[in-house]
C-alpha cells in the first residue's frame, strides 16, 4: 500500500487510512470508515488507524475492524461531591473550546448509582477514538478516581441514573464527520483532509 505524501503528518494521528485495493486514501474519521465499510462498492477495503507518527514523519498503523469502529467507550470521572463534578464538567467544556478534542465526544454530568461515588462526569465516544481522547485528557486536572473502557460504558448506559447536564464537546475541524455522499464522492482523493 502506497500512502500519499503529506506536509504535516502529525495532524493525521487518530485518523484512518482506507486501502481500496488499487489505491489508498488518508484522513478518514472512524464514522467515515464505517460508511465505506457499509457501502456495497467499498466494503472489501481495509481500514487502518494512524496511531502514531514516527520521528521521520512515517505513519504507524494498526488494523481497524468493523466491530472496533462500531463499539462505544467511556471515561467516567468519579467525584465525592456534586459541586466538584459540576466544576469538572465546566472545566472540560471550557478546555474543549480552547483546545478542541480530536474526536466526537458527548459529555454528561450525572448521578450514576452504578459507580461509587455516584457524582460523575462521563465522556462517551467511539472506542476507535480512545487513544485520541486519552491523549487529549493527559495532563488535565481531574479526579483521582476514574473508570473507563467498554465495561464502564455498558454500566453507565444501563444504569446512568439522573443526568443533570449534557453537551457535545467541540471537536477539532479535521475530525468533524462528513455526510455519506461527500465521503463516497471523494474516494479518489488521496488526502481526505
Amino acid at each position: 500500500m502506497k500512502l500519499p505524501a503529506v506536509s504535516n503528518p502529525t495532524r493525521y494521528t487518530g485518523l484512518y487510512v482506507y486501502d481500496f485495493g488499487d489505491h489508498a486514501s488518508i484522513g478518514y474519521t472512524a464514522a467515515e470508515v464505517r460508511i465505506l465499510q457499509e457501502s456495497r462498492e467499498y466494503r472489501s477495503g481495509t481500514a487502518y488507524e494512524i496511531y502514531r507518527v514516527n520521528e521521520f514523519g512515517g505513519f504507524e498503523l494498526r488494523g481497524a475492524t468493523v466491530q472496533r469502529l462500531a463499539a462505544m467507550d467511556t471515561v467516567v470521572r468519579l467525584h465525592r461531591r456534586g459541586a466538584d463534578a459540576r466544576r469538572d464538567y465546566e472545566s472540560l467544556r471550557g478546555h474543549a473550546e480552547g483546545d478542541p478534542i480530536p474526536a466526537p465526544v458527548e459529555l454528561h454530568l450525572a448521578r450514576a448509582y452504578a459507580f461509587d461515588p455516584p457524582d460523575v462526569v462521563a465522556m462517551l465516544f467511539p472506542q476507535a477514538s480512545a487513544s485520541a481522547v486519552a491523549a487529549w485528557l493527559h495532563g488535565l486536572p481531574g479526579p483521582v478516581d476514574i473508570d473507563a473502557g467498554p465495561s464502564a460504558y455498558a454500566r453507565y448506559v444501563q444504569t446512568s441514573g439522573m443526568r443533570v447536564a449534557s453537551c457535545a464537546l467541540r471537536a477539532a475541524l479535521d475530525y468533524v464527520e462528513r455526510p455519506a455522499e461527500v465521503v463516497l464522492g471523494a474516494v479518489d482523493q488521496p488526502c481526505q483532509r
